[in-house]
């Protein structure tokens, strides 16, 4: 619904546009006025799919309202979640005489009746009233097309296939000479007032019962008219002002704008019957004829505007006689020239209005969160007015999944909160399968990878996860009484957090925790009781990001003591999982290198566990001097690896130096 209404917003834009244009063009054909208002209407339909794939055009002129907020004051359903035991939870703040706040309040479920009722039924659906009314409406601007079509196909059904020589011959010739090379059907009906014509690929004109009786001339000029319909496109356009009809019914300008293509459509037409050579007077005296026959016992119906095109009708005739007694109307159509021009202009028009974000970017939340061991090295970012300053927007992910075209990233940014500013951490990871993003602002309290409390009520977390199909997101906050309030949305709308959104937090916020290097010690831990090292290098093999590949192995060394046969294990999986970043597998390696001696318990294994970690180490040097393209890339390798005491490895590191060319 947001995107409706922005659209409508934006839309307005269009429909001001093509009413300027239609007044500039008043002395101009009725074809170049018509095209006006179908490009307003294409546009207005084409603004949502744009806006997705298009890059953003932030303005930030006018603060965001409130129905585009992603978060509301009274979230339908609230949830707490029920604090771990103290000794399974992990607090990750600054402050170590902080405590878990308990939280025990149970969520208001509906009442029994009102889950019962129809309004239970609809909120259990997830549905908001907006979305809901819109629906409703939507599917009533289409029931009655679909009852228009079906009335219009009725009267072919009982209608006859026209075999009249006269007729057909007629038809042929007044075809070839206006160009249309599409098979047309003649039809007649029973009841009909005047010829109607519908069909895209396959056209049809449905003529009166009387019109084996018409004189030639009146012949000639329906068929143009007719025709002029099907050479122009117009049962196409008509279909497309029905669904902009649909999508933006709430939108008093595209009825406006579909209107106006109605009139202007008809006047086209009947300049083609001027141009062919037919008397004004005549044709708006034989006009004037069919109105006054509509609505009698005999001829009770023209057959629905929404549905069909219609030759004449009571509500339109009076601007079209006037249009049609004009002598100084200009009746030329669209040249080939013109009409690209008109698609050049409307792209131009369009393309920036579905860019365009004039509202103020809200910024996302994120915090930093710190394991009790967990030590990072962070740059400081700016505060402003006590807030954090965050890299990462709200809506980084629905661009990011505009443009991501194979792109796979992972990110990562902290701020270490110091002299009084706010800990921050945001994530963000996009591939093709979607994008997650996530933001945790201010002290955090987890266990087991799960939330449990937020330190202050300036603490929030800030949860989506964005893919083809799904946009999910959540906000979590903390109340006064220190429990837990959550805003989940689902594709945009409010909606409770039931079940499903239970599921989805507890799948990917443990995932997030992980990536992002958080709880590392605890986690590995974990995993360490329930399945030893192997268990610890599986999880580490299914992170992507190294740096907090790197700090669950640094956690892993720095956990219990490990044998020789896992150091060599560590050491092989190091080599191989931090390839791509020289920094971090140095820095893994020298540490497992000084390690075995704290772990073995004679000298000898001591020693044969120090080799053959100093041989992997070697190992990593000369596959990373393997991949070095320029004697940059191999400077930056040497350099990283030669800081040492070790002999060995700084005669490995000066033998790769010597083989530099530059």
């Amino acid at each position: 619904m947001n995107i409706l209404i922005d659209t409508a917003l934006k839309g307005a834009i269009l429909i001001a546009a093509a009413a300027i244009a239609s007044y500039f063009l008043r002395g101009r054909s009725a074809a170049a006025r018509h095209a006006a208002w179908t490009a307003a209407v294409i546009g207005h339909l084409a603004l949502p799919a744009l806006s997705i794939f298009v890059p953003q055009w932030n303005l930030g002129l006018i603060p965001e309202p409130a129905w585009m907020k992603s978060t509301v004051a009274a979230p339908a359903v609230t949830s707490i979640i029920e604090p771990a035991s103290p000794e399974k939870t992990s607090i990750i703040h600054d402050d170590p005489a902080s405590a878990v706040t308990p939280i025990s309040q149970p969520t208001n479920p509906q009442p029994a009746a009102e889950q019962s009722s129809w309004i239970g039924r609809i909120k259990s659906t997830n549905i908001s009233p907006v979305t809901l009314l819109w629906l409703i409406g939507s599917a009533l601007v289409l029931i009655r097309l679909a009852i228009g079509t079906w009335k219009v196909g009725r009267l072919a059904r009982q209608g006859a296939r026209v075999d009249d020589g006269e007729w057909l011959s007629l038809t042929q010739r007044l075809a070839n000479r206006l160009g249309i090379s599409r098979p047309l059907t003649l039809l007649r009906g029973d009841r009909l007032a005047v010829p109607v014509t519908w069909g895209v690929v396959y056209p049809a004109v449905l003529l009166p019962p009387d019109s084996n009786e018409w004189p030639e001339e009146r012949r000639r000029f329906v068929l143009v008219h007719e025709m002029a319909h099907v050479k122009r496109f117009d049962a196409l356009t008509q279909l497309v002002a029905q669904i902009a009809i649909a999508v933006f019914w709430f939108d008093p300008l595209i009825w406006l704008a579909a209107h106006r293509m109605r009139v202007e459509r008809e006047h086209a037409c009947d300049d083609y019957v001027i141009r062919d050579g037919t008397k004004p007077s005549l044709y708006a005296g034989e006009l004037l004829e069919m109105v006054q026959s509509i609505g009698t016992p005999s001829r009770e119906t023209a057959a629905p505007a929404f549905a069909a095109l219609a030759m004449a009708r009571r509500s339109e005739f009076e601007g079209r006689m006037l249009a049609i007694l004009d002598s100084r109307q200009d009746r030329h159509t669209l040249s080939r020239r013109s009409t690209v021009a008109a698609s050049m202009l409307l792209a131009i028009l369009v393309l920036p209005l579905a860019a365009l974000r004039p509202f103020g970017a809200r910024a996302a939340s994120a915090e930093v969160v710190r394991g009790n061991n967990q030590k990072t090295d962070v740059a400081k970012a700016a505060v402003n007015d006590g807030r954090p300053n965050l890299n990462f927007s709200e809506n980084a992910c629905d661009s990011a999944m505009r443009v991501r075209r194979g792109t796979v990233s992972n990110l990562v940014h902290t701020d270490s909160g110091d002299e009084d500013g706010i800990p921050v951490l945001e994530y963000m990871s996009l591939s093709d399968a979607g994008c997650t993003q996530a933001a945790f602002v201010g002290t955090t309290v987890f266990a087991n990878d799960r939330l449990i409390s937020l330190g202050n009520e300036e603490s929030f977390v800030t949860v989506s996860e964005v893919t083809p199909s799904t946009n999910r997101s959540i906000r979590i906050t903390r109340r006064g009484n220190g429990t837990m309030e959550f805003s989940p949305r689902l594709n945009g709308s409010a909606v409770g957090f039931d079940d499903s959104m239970r599921a989805w937090l507890a799948k990917l916020l443990p995932a997030i925790l992980s990536e992002a290097g958080v709880d590392a010690p605890q986690r590995v831990s974990r995993d360490l009781a329930r399945g030893g090292v192997d268990a610890v290098l599986t999880r580490i093999a299914a992170i992507r990001s190294t740096s907090s590949r790197r700090a669950h192995y640094e956690a892993l060394l720095d956990g219990r003591p490990l044998s020789s046969a896992e150091y060599d294990r560590v050491s092989r999986h190091v080599s191989h999982y931090l390839a791509s970043s020289p920094s971090d597998l140095a820095a893994v390696l020298t540490r497992i290198a000084a390690g075995p001696a704290k772990g073995t318990k004679s000298l000898g294994a001591a020693v044969g566990a120090l080799g053959r970690a100093q041989d992997a180490l070697s190992n990593a040097l000369e596959a990373q001097l393997g991949r070095s393209h320029s004697s940059s890339d191999t400077a930056q390798a040497l350099t990283q690896y030669g800081v040492t005491d070790d002999p060995d490895m700084l005669l490995l590191a000066l033998e790769g130096a010597a083989d530099m060319s530059s």
